[in-house]
């Protein structure tokens, strides 16, 4: 089969086919793979299960997939793992496949003080602060990517926020939209924060989409990220203190009953 991986990654100088390359990543045959995809680092199809008709399981493993079936349409869920090489890498794997499409459905921590846990985020633009993106070029030294931002597919990411409007308003849930930074830690970016927001702009952070981001672009992949807010640290409600059961219950309701269909509507139509 053919591949959309670059000629620099020199994968056939060493006897790696793009078969090889799915089947070590997904566990799976390429044809398994569908050409519209939802990629998401740590859930799985308890989130999807309940917007669509049917679920089967691919492949179970450290990257496990599924298919879904939806208004007649078959889709790929994809289980990256949490964090840039992981979920980077998973984009790259694709490049091996039939995808065409790809949702990152994911958490993010809201900075913004009219952002509130439980709200949907389009991401229109994601700030690098992770060291996969480093990698992405053909330099033999990478040249520093940090805080550059990568872009996702403008159509894809419009339509999602056009899908998103008209689901939230009827249930109702806030939506919003704007720049992300996208990092590799977590502890030590609480005295940061404001940096983040008041600097650079950045209505969130989570840890995945610009190495997403960068890694469909280099192997022609439309990707767009639609994310839930799980914390609002400068409310003094982080992953580690403050959340109540409620809102955490709320975060859970919220990715079943409206992210879940936003996404998987979004990718049949689209």
């Amino acid at each position: 089969m053919n591949t959309r991986l670059p000629a620099f990654f020199q994968l056939s100088k060493y006897n790696i086919s793009p078969e090889d390359v799915v089947k070590g990543t997904f566990g799976c045959e390429p044809d398994a793979i569908q050409r519209k995809v939802v990629v998401t680092p740590n859930w799985g199809p308890e989130v999807f299960g309940d917007a669509a008709v049917a679920v089967t399981e691919i492949a179970v493993g450290i990257h496990s997939v599924w298919q879904l079936s939806f208004a007649g349409s078959n889709l790929s869920l994809i289980r990256c793992g949490i964090g840039a090489p992981m979920a980077g890498n998973v984009v790259l794997a694709l490049g091996c496949t039939a995808c065409k499409n790809l949702i990152f459905a994911g958490s993010m921590a809201g900075l913004h003080a009219n952002i509130h846990i439980g709200d949907l985020f389009v991401v229109e633009r994601s700030i690098c602060g992770d060291g996969f993106s480093r990698y992405l070029t053909s330099d033999m030294v990478p040249t520093d990517c940090f805080l550059q931002p990568a872009a996702p597919a403008k159509g894809l990411t419009e339509h999602i926020r056009n899908q998103a409007a008209n689901i939230c308003h009827s249930q109702p849930t806030a939506l919003h939209q704007g720049s992300v930074i996208s990092l590799d830690c977590v502890l030590p970016e609480f005295f940061r924060l404001n940096y983040f927001l008041e600097e650079l702009g950045c209505s969130g952070l989570e840890m995945e989409t610009a190495a997403i981001f960068r890694a469909a672009h280099l192997v022609g992949i439309e990707a767009a990220a639609l994310l839930i807010v799980s914390d609002t640290p400068l409310q003094n409600k982080s992953l580690y203190s403050g959340r109540t059961l409620e809102e955490r219950e709320h975060v859970r309701t919220n990715r079943r009953e409206v992210l879940a269909k936003v996404i998987l509507g979004s990718l049949v139509s689209f």
